[in-house]
């Protein structure tokens, strides 16, 4: 009899312990969103573009930037609180993205996301920027951007900016083509608490260390140092005391959301360029694509063979 109680004690026991672990097992089964298949979303192609060298060489893509373009990906979404983007390579270059129910308005913003590079650079502007022709009176970085001279180890680029009057114009200005520090020296890239249309960056020691070197011979209210972000030259101020260190800031971002975007950004840098090929939208009807729809199925992820398993 004794042994019967206990049978049938530990049979309670037992039964209660398969009900308090299967039912969390059920639940988190019932409770699961599905993919794409199953609630609609987007699904994206894109490409690593090839960068160039300081000699403007292009050089091909590396298995590293595609891999460092999907860890990327998956910083930025995740810090727009994107749930459960799907990532796979394709080909040398290519990513698919497939984004579980996603809606329009969300998609654009992610889309504006990846595609901004987020690529920081602080370049030297030439001491020989504004010096005239010996023939005509245009500064030597128009000559340059015009093809009508070359200077070894510059390139010119177009300045968006306004003038004394405050309308906005577009000069070509002369940067070396050497970066002085870009993205990897970032150690924090915030909102400015003080700027509501800026972004407060500080560089680690290692960038404070290339700010100075970079600014320690330049001459105070002369030289100055143009801050290149995503290859917009975003302002070329002049330096007013050397040497420059480990905080400055980015400001002149008016754009709603443009502050915390560029900060995300800058906090996860593209070694690379992102060009978005293909964008499918998928209906929630377990991917099937109804008649007459200009919709296109799903991109489906690449998945392992369960033979390899």
């Amino acid at each position: 009899m004794a042994f019967r109680q206990e049978f049938k004690h530990m049979k309670y026991i037992l039964t209660t312990f398969f009900i308090l672990v299967l039912l969390p097992s059920c639940k988190k089964e019932s409770d699961s969103e599905g993919g794409i298949d199953i609630r609609g979303g987007a699904a994206l192609s894109l490409h690593v573009q090839p960068r160039t060298d300081d000699t403007g060489a292009t050089m091909p893509v590396t298995p590293h930037q595609v891999d460092q373009a999907i860890m990327v990906i998956k910083k930025r979404l995740n810090s727009l609180g994107t749930a459960k983007p799907i990532l796979a390579r394709q080909g040398v270059d290519g990513i698919l993205l497939q984004i579980p129910g996603v809606t329009p308005e969300e998609f654009d913003k992610i889309k504006k996301t990846l595609e901004k590079i987020g690529k920081l650079e602080l370049r030297e502007v030439s001491p020989r920027n504004d010096e005239p022709g010996n023939h005509d009176s245009k500064s030597l970085a128009a000559r340059v951007a015009a093809g009508a001279e070359i200077v070894p180890g510059y390139k010119a680029y177009m300045y968006k900016h306004k003038n004394a009057d405050g309308n906005e114009i577009q000069t070509p200005i002369l940067l070396n083509r050497r970066v002085a520090l870009g993205g990897n020296d970032i150690a924090l890239a915030v909102p400015s608490p003080q700027q509501a249309d800026a972004v407060s960056i500080t560089l680690n020691g290692e960038g404070t260390n290339k700010l100075i070197a970079l600014t320690k011979d330049m001459t105070p209210g002369r030289d100055r140092i143009a801050i290149v972000l995503d290859g917009v030259v975003m302002c070329a101020p002049v330096v007013n005391q050397v040497p420059l260190g480990k905080y400055f800031i980015l400001e002149g971002l008016r754009e709603p959301g443009e502050v915390q975007s560029l900060a995300n950004a800058l906090m996860n840098p593209l070694e690379t360029v992102l060009r978005i090929d293909e964008i499918r939208n998928v209906s929630p009807t377990l991917g099937s694509v109804p008649p007459n729809s200009s919709q296109a199925p799903p991109l489906v992820a690449p998945q392992s063979d369960p033979k390899n398993k």
